[in-house]
């Protein structure tokens, strides 16, 4: 990833662009008259530099959590029903509830009901959001 200033008559803006090594070197950005001598890249020493990325006091890191890929997941797929979910909500009740198994064989019409009524509330759900 890269960052280039661009310089124009009345005043000087920075345009960030993103980009891996296959895509900089491209012709058609050398067709742009990109200066490349005033690219730099965005990460050094395996950490965004400060300006692109605030550095966390110690204050804030002493508050820092370790969450799962898992649990980002199911709280992005919150955010899309309420974007003020936090971190905090994925440990109420009910969240991570998953349905039943369903088998290949059932006792009863009730424990068939029990198992595939809530698969069905659930696609439901789904659909209405759709």
């Amino acid at each position: 990833a890269v960052v280039s200033t661009q310089s124009t008559g009345k005043a000087d803006s920075v345009v960030v662009l993103l980009c891996r090594q296959p895509c900089a070197a491209q012709t058609s950005l050398k067709d742009m008259n990109w200066d490349q001598s005033q690219w730099q890249p965005l990460i050094n020493d395996r950490s965004f530099l400060p300006w692109l990325v605030k550095i966390p006091t110690e204050q804030e890191q002493l508050r820092v959590r370790q969450i799962t890929a898992a649990q980002i997941n199911k709280l992005e797929e919150m955010w899309k029903e309420d974007p003020g979910k936090t971190v905090e909500d994925l440990d109420k009740p009910g969240i991570d509830e998953d349905p039943q198994a369903v088998m290949l064989r059932y006792e009863d019409a009730y424990q068939y009901q029990n198992v595939f009524a809530p698969l069905v509330k659930m696609e439901a759900d789904y659909d209405r959001k759709l």
